[in-house]
């Protein structure tokens, strides 16, 4: 199985057997960012992994597994969005494994040693005790057709593009993006976020951008054209109903060929 796969049966893992995970596949961990495509390669980060013993992680709705990964990134712009393209991927990776995987969104660490950096997200994974895999047709997301806005021609390589990204997991299922296709190009926006708890809504509606740009992006690996990342100074002010802008997507190869 491939990650592109994976986008279509992956789900979110909250039972996991005790089983030991293969040191080879921890290291491979522990270096990610070296295989990922991230959307900012220079941006800084760092993984941390957590046998489930250890009893420094705290927060709400945590999952009990017998390991979690702590994705660390210095602070500048984009590092939310990177760090969720990055861990998604990673999530990917190894379900392809047959691993399984939840994100853990209100979990901190006590005592946590790491000053450098910002702990950006955790997540809990492990060995399943429950089935890995759903269907198709298990996925509860929004249709496609209203989380699009089509302006100008709309390929089938932009349909594949926006049809995984549809299948991102995100924060309480709250799916906060929305997509313009334009000729060419897909630009992504995410919700506003209300006047209570603003801080930590934009928070997660970044991460789980990323994690749609993930999607797209191994898309586009599988399938063998490329796509570039880049916010566009004609978008940036540009208001849209009641989301913000994001980024976009270029994609570089003539879409007829695919």
């Amino acid at each position: 199985m491939t990650p592109y796969e994976a986008i279509f049966r992956r789900k979110s893992v909250r039972k996991y057997r005790e089983d030991e995970i293969s040191g080879k596949i921890l290291e491979k961990i522990g270096r990610f960012e070296e295989d990922a495509i991230g959307i900012r390669p220079d941006i800084r980060v760092k993984w941390k992994i957590l046998n489930g013993a250890d009893r420094r992680l705290k927060g709400l709705f945590r999952v009990r597994a017998p390991y979690y990964v702590a994705l660390y990134s210095e602070i500048c712009e984009d590092y939310r969005k990177n760090a969720g393209c990055l861990m998604e991927q990673l999530a990917l990776y190894l379900h392809t494994r047959g691993i399984g995987s939840c994100y853990q969104g209100g979990a901190k660490l006590k005592n946590d040693e790491e000053r450098e950096l910002e702990l950006v997200m955790i997540m809990a994974f492990g060995y399943p005790a429950e089935p890995l895999e759903r269907r198709y047709e298990d996925f509860r997301r929004t249709e496609l057709k209203r989380l699009v806005t089509i302006r100008g021609e709309f390929g089938k390589v932009q349909r594949k593009l926006l049809e995984a990204a549809r299948l991102a997991p995100s924060a309480m299922n709250l799916q906060p993006w929305h997509f313009v296709a334009t000729d060419g190009r897909i630009h992504l926006f995410v919700r506003k976020p209300g006047v209570v708890g603003y801080r930590l809504q934009q928070d997660f509606n970044l991460f789980d951008a990323g994690v749609a740009l993930a999607h797209m992006l191994v898309t586009a690996e599988e399938l063998w054209f490329d796509l570039e990342y880049q916010k566009l100074d004609s978008i940036v002010e540009k208001e849209f109903q009641n989301y913000i802008y994001v980024g976009s997507l270029t994609i570089l190869n003539d879409s007829e060929k695919i």
